[in-house]
């Protein structure tokens, strides 16, 4: 497998995604966002996991989103601002609830915790 082996998914979803990202994210977040992804993906590929593309590239996107000043939260860690950024994004684009939550679960995840 080489890097151009992966593909990152083209849905309205994963557009928009990279378009709130890149409106909140520095470049370097940004781009350590999108290495997240085809981290994951290359990675799941290589081992035969079975993956949602689509959904974990709008995770990868909004992972660390919580570090953003204008979605930093004083109340909560910022991996789960992250998945309530993720989980009100799904909402936006019309995702049902359990993928919603599914999407909010891998980014709180994404640190460890349970």
């Amino acid at each position: 497998m080489t890097m151009d082996d992966l593909v990152i998914p083209d849905t309205r979803a994963c557009r928009a995604a990279l378009e709130v990202a890149s409106a909140y994210c520095s470049p370097a977040l940004l781009n350590h966002s999108v290495r997240a992804y085809l981290w994951a993906a290359g990675y799941a590929s290589a081992h035969g996991i079975v993956f949602d593309p689509e959904l974990l590239y709008v995770s990868a996107m909004f992972h660390d989103i919580g570090l953003v000043k204008e979605f930093d939260s004083h109340t909560v860690p910022f991996e789960e601002a992250g998945g309530h950024v993720a989980w009100v994004f799904g909402a936006g684009a019309g995702w049902p609830v359990e993928r919603r939550v599914r999407a909010s679960e891998v980014i709180v995840r994404h640190c460890g915790t349970p």
